[in-house]
């Protein structure tokens, strides 16, 4: 999950002329399944032809009759001339982001498990082109307040109800796509906040689940919000503890620490300003720097291990007075990819999320991290201005099942550490925690994790899977120049 800076509603719809109908096995307790009619289309990422369909569906599942929907799919068929039958499909992170623009992370991690099965792309509602909300603004919601005002903004130029863009609608989505397309059971990816799709699903459908795959896990039972301030402080004292350890870092950096606390302590006294050319667009900009946006500059660059490499580098510098480093960090790492719809974003964090944590708590939870509670009061503002509505209390206890399951987690993970793995596989007695190294959040498309979680879903033997191809991998070394050199 990253902040956002630029945030507008836009209502997207696409009309398809229907080529393929799909029909596959309809069973006699699913009588009326009505088919799904899909045209080509083209998939970010991805340089084939796939097929693509809009499934109308209610808004409100109290009212099934009522108002309807249209949930974007993408269907990119097997390799394989006679496919298994049961698909992969994919949940997308965030929350907010869409499945439908996940082309790249097909290519790079799923080609070996599309070899042999469909992989279904679920645009889940609020996002992409199932009535995707994207608030923008082109100024930096900051100070809070105007976070809480480009919410409100955004509620009141879209017409769709966001307190029915839940979790709970979400899964139920899935599962009449599921019925429609006719298949029995399916395999189910989630990376970040989409593993806790998977969890959900798992719950309400255990028997049309055959094994999941989870990446940079959030357990149900564990609060965001309760554990953020802790785990990026953990990301931020291990990058402390390696430029230690690398002689180059530690002798151009030999009070990191002490420079990262000089930092916030001068932000927070309002010392800190930016007045020059944005470093990521050229345009002139002035900027305040308070210590939400230092803290943001550093934690969203943990995320990817190969970013950390610059971290004593950003802090360094600004400790010379050269921000533009920092404001680097800040707008490149913060800006909003064309796959995050922040509506759904509010609408799932400020449902599930804000709403199990206090302030007074999360306040007390940040006191021993560089991080603080800035993280919860930025969403917590943004909430202000949104409607949502709470899950059901059983989403929240903790998730287990006799399913296949494989848990991966990166071991420089700033927000889904290696911890919540562990925590989410005890629950799975056929399931098993995989660590990578020197990997930030999500490992799917690193080394050699292809091919084992195909291998994976062949088996379902997740004991058996060779982890020795991720030995070699070490974090990167530090930059310790603006012309990036390293020694």
């Amino acid at each position: 999950m990253k902040k956002i800076i630029r945030v507008a509603t836009i209502m997207t719809g696409v009309w398809l002329v229907p080529v393929l109908t799909v029909q596959a096995g309809a069973r006699a307790d699913e009588p009326s399944i009505e088919p799904v009619e899909f045209s080509p289309c083209y998939v970010r990422g991805l340089k084939e032809r796939v097929s693509c369909a809009q499934v109308d569906l209610p808004e409100n599942y109290a009212d099934p009759s009522g108002q309807q929907v249209q949930i974007h799919l993408t269907h990119l068929s097997a390799k394989s001339g006679s496919p298994e039958k049961d698909p992969f499909v994919i949940f997308a992170g965030g929350p907010g982001q869409a499945a439908g623009d996940y082309g790249a992370l097909v290519r790079l991690a799923f080609k070996d498990i599309r070899a042999k099965r469909d992989i279904l792309l679920i645009d889940q509602r609020g996002t992409g082109r199932s009535f995707g909300i994207r608030c923008e603004s082109e100024e930096m919601p900051y100070p809070l307040e105007r976070f809480t005002e480009l919410a409100q903004d955004c509620m009141a130029a879209t017409s769709a109800n966001t307190a029915l863009i839940t979790m709970e609608n979400v899964v139920r989505d899935t599962d009449e796509i599921r019925k429609r397309l006719g298949y029995e059971q399916l395999n189910l990816w989630g990376g970040s906040y989409g593993t806790r799709t998977v969890a959900l699903y798992l719950k309400r459908y255990p028997e049309r689940v055959r094994s999941i795959i989870v990446d940079g896990v959030l357990p149900p039972d564990v609060p965001l919000f309760a554990t953020v301030a802790a785990n990026a402080d953990r990301a931020m004292q291990m990058i402390v503890v390696d430029c230690e350890s690398n002689t180059s870092c530690a002798n151009t950096y030999p009070d990191l620490s002490g420079q990262l606390d000089n930092l916030l302590t001068q932000a927070e006294a309002g010392n800190l300003s930016y007045q020059g050319p944005d470093p990521v667009s050229g345009k002139p900009i002035k900027l305040d720097i308070g210590r939400g946006l230092v803290v943001e500059a550093l934690r969203s660059s943990f995320y990817a291990a190969d970013q950390t490499t610059y971290i004593p580098l950003v802090i360094g510098e600004a400790a010379k007075g050269n921000l533009k480093p920092l404001i680097s960090a800040l707008l490149g790492g913060t800006a909003v990819s064309d796959t995050m719809f922040l509506g759904a974003t509010f609408s799932i964090l400020c449902g599930d999320e804000i709403s199990r944590v206090e302030a007074g708590e999360a306040k007390s939870l940040g006191e021993s991290s560089f991080a603080g509670d800035t993280y919860y009061r930025f969403w917590s503002a943004g909430c202000r201005g949104w409607e949502s509505a709470a899950a059901a209390p059983d989403a929240f206890e903790p998730i287990s099942g006799n399913v296949p399951a494989l848990v991966l987690s990166g071991d420089l993970d700033p927000i889904t550490p290696p911890s919540m793995g562990d925590h989410f596989v005890k629950g799975f007695p056929n399931g098993r925690h995989i660590v990578v190294p020197a990997t930030g959040h999500n490992t799917g498309h690193i080394a050699c994790m292809p091919g084992l979680m195909a291998e994976f879903l062949e088996d379902l033997d997740a004991g058996a899977l060779d982890v020795s191809c991720f030995e070699h991998l070490k974090r990167l070394p530090f930059a310790t120049g603006l012309n990036g050199a390293t020694n």
